[in-house]
């Protein structure tokens, strides 16, 4: 459990850092940071349970990932071993897509067969990270890049293709547009190392202004 809080503060420490070297290079965050403050903590800890939640959060709301997660959690979603032994249609139950179901439980087999060891990834480079996660069926560049960014503190990934990302893209850099994966690719490139940091940010602001939502339920 202290293992766990030091990673932790040392991911949001390293955040801070990432947040105001990028306010350095870009007067945009920097003003950004002035009006909505810094994004908060929305770090998951490295297994199964979060790469899991992640593929739930596919191509869906957040409002809605989050229901159809709470139902999993019935069945022991955070359990590898568990999980590897059920049915498609025993997570269908929660409102869980077949192909995402067996998604998950493909991946839970990969880790209890010993094929798939995701403590590991700590010790690989963020785009080494990227490519293992992408040879494992269902997990796709958004899936990765946000595993990286949520669960490694990775603070240069960047989920280009994410739409809420796009839109606070849009709101900070006042697009009449919003720009599409290509722009956003191009954008970020004016913030690296640090694009993951900005990601985060990005989210926060299209929270506030688009979603309407208090800071504490981003």
């Amino acid at each position: 459990m202290i293992d766990v809080v030091k990673t932790m503060n040392k991911k949001i420490s390293d955040l801070q850092y990432a947040l105001k070297s990028l306010s350095n290079m870009d007067g945009d965050i920097k003003t950004t940071l002035e009006n909505y403050g810094n994004p908060p903590d929305r770090t998951l800890p490295a297994n199964f349970g979060s790469l899991a939640r992640i593929i739930v959060g596919q191509q869906v709301s957040r409002s809605a990932a989050t229901s159809i997660w709470k139902r999993l959690l019935d069945i022991d979603i955070e359990d590898s071993k568990i999980i590897s032994e059920v049915k498609p249609e025993d997570m269908m139950t929660a409102g869980l897509s077949r192909r995402k179901s067996e998604y998950i439980i493909g991946i839970a087999n990969e880790i209890v067969s010993g094929n798939l060891d995701l403590k590991s990834l700590n010790t690989l480079h963020g785009e080494e990270v990227k490519e293992r996660l992408i040879s494992l069926r269902g997990v796709g560049a958004w899936t990765a890049d946000n595993y990286r960014l949520f669960v490694l503190g990775d603070m240069d990934a960047w989920p280009a293709n994410d739409i809420a990302l796009q839109g606070g893209m849009k709101i900070i850099k006042s697009l009449d547009d919003r720009p599409n994966r290509e722009d956003m690719e191009s954008l970020g490139e004016n913030w690296r190392p640090y694009r993951g940091a900005g990601a985060l940010l990005l989210w926060h602001v299209y929270g506030v202004v688009v979603k309407k939502a208090d800071v504490s339920n981003i």
